[in-house]
């Protein structure tokens, strides 16, 4: 690895915010559209290079902390007095601000919905312009998703935000969006333009320079983001990358080659973000459609992977962890003859891991039991036999170290419940 890499911020942006744009919720297609309107205001306005930076960047990705349908339906009914909606800004700021390249975005999207008239003169001494910005350009997203013909709408939703003015909006923000909202282009963008035609053709993204030791600080993020959406994903994540970084060693692997097995097994369950925290967090037996729904979430961790140059070398090792040696695994069907040692001990640890963790239907089974159902796997063609030996061989060392990691985790995640809970923005 070189000492410094370079992260193209418009492929990081764009690839999660297509991600998090592709959830089987009521906020389907919104961070596009929000960052399209968000664009569009801005060149109504005085702002930097560096302010219109971190707007786009913000609005592009600003309900990441929405975990629910239940929160993304608060948003898009525009139910603005209820409880979660500070609460999933608070989360997107808890977020971000772990890794400091990200702080002034934390900032922006802590207070994207500290509207003046839910906001003391002291907050908004503090709030970041973008952030008023960006209330006006999400308010008139949610409005425009269910439009069949925009330009039909469009009356309507300049006059709902009229409304607001000098009320939940700054005035000289509405009158911005007003002067947006009498080109037709405005309206027709919100509907068509994708964010690479934006920064390909308007905005240009900066590019993220780190030293490749800062490069964990940014999978851990991602990490948090997958992991924090509920209490039964706190820990599977870390459970995942020691058991497949410990099989790894006792194989013999380069440090390299571990290292690069953690960023996967770090972002192995990225596609999850597609999947509402209600299914996650059924107790009960899932539905063929709510199995199906679970089953796109590897395809999705492919997709993610694949739009970030950084991480073309992991893609496949983090997005395979559901195929099988006999094929019979999934999205791609993969197989013996295509399926690389990387991507194997990714899989025999997720299925352990999630063997021994417990779930909201079952409790978790010991170390032992869960290699009775892996040597059943093995015999079925499914797993890879010489890792799931390994595992057997090391058993107690890399069962507790998975313990071990699972238990860092979880106190990690009751802090952020804490923090995330207290009253203020």
């Amino acid at each position: 690895m070189t000492d410094f890499l370079t992260i193209s911020l418009e492929e990081l942006v764009s690839s999660l915010s297509t991600l998090m744009d592709q959830t089987i919720a009521p906020l389907r297609d919104h961070h596009r559209r929000t960052a399209i309107v968000a664009f569009h205001i801005a060149d109504q306005l005085d702002l930097t290079w560096q302010q219109r930076h971190d707007l786009i960047f913000a609005s592009a990705i600003h309900d990441i902390g929405a975990f629910s349908v239940m929160e993304q339906q608060v948003l898009h009914d525009l139910s603005f007095e209820s409880q979660y909606i500070n609460l999933h800004a608070r989360a997107a700021y808890l977020l971000l601000k772990e890794f400091s390249y990200f702080d002034s975005i934390a900032e922006i999207l802590r207070y994207h919905h500290a509207y003046l008239n839910n906001s003391t003169e002291v907050d908004r001494s503090v709030i970041p312009y973008e952030a008023l910005i960006m209330q006006v350009a999400d308010q008139a997203a949610i409005l425009s998703v269910d439009s069949l013909n925009i330009l039909d709408e469009s009356a309507g939703i300049i006059n709902e935000i009229i409304q607001q003015s000098g009320i939940m909006f700054l005035p000289e923000i509405v009158e911005a969006f007003n002067r947006a909202a009498e080109k037709e282009n405005f309206w027709l963008d919100i509907k068509n333009m994708t964010l690479n035609s934006l920064f390909t053709d308007h905005l240009k993204l900066d590019n993220l320079h780190i030293k490749s030791s800062e490069l964990m600080g940014l999978v851990n993020l991602f990490r948090r983001i997958i992991d924090f959406r509920s209490e039964v994903t706190s820990t599977h994540t870390a459970g995942v990358v020691v058991v497949a970084a410990e099989l790894a060693r006792f194989h013999g692997r380069e440090e390299e080659t571990i290292n690069k097995i953690k960023i996967a097994g770090y972002l192995h369950d990225i596609g999850k973000l597609i999947v509402p925290s209600e299914i996650l967090e059924k107790p009960g037996k899932l539905t063929p459609q709510e199995f199906n729904i679970i089953r796109t979430h590897s395809y999705f961790t492919y997709e993610f992977l694949n739009g970030m140059s950084i991480f073309k070398d992991i893609r496949d090792w983090a997005s395979q962890h559901h195929e099988r040696l006999n094929g019979r695994g999934y999205p791609f069907h993969e197989n013996s003859k295509t399926l690389p040692f990387e991507s194997r001990a990714i899989a025999v640890a997720d299925e352990f891991t999630a063997l021994t963790e417990d779930r909201p239907y079952r409790k978790g089974v010991s170390g032992k039991d869960a290699m009775l159902v892996l040597d059943v796997d093995v015999q079925k063609g499914e797993l890879d036999g010489v890792l799931v030996s390994l595992l057997g061989e090391h058993l107690t060392e890399i069962n507790q170290a998975r313990i071990a990691a699972q238990e860092a985790s979880k106190k990690e995640y009751q802090a952020f419940v804490l923090e995330l809970n207290k009253d203020e923005f």
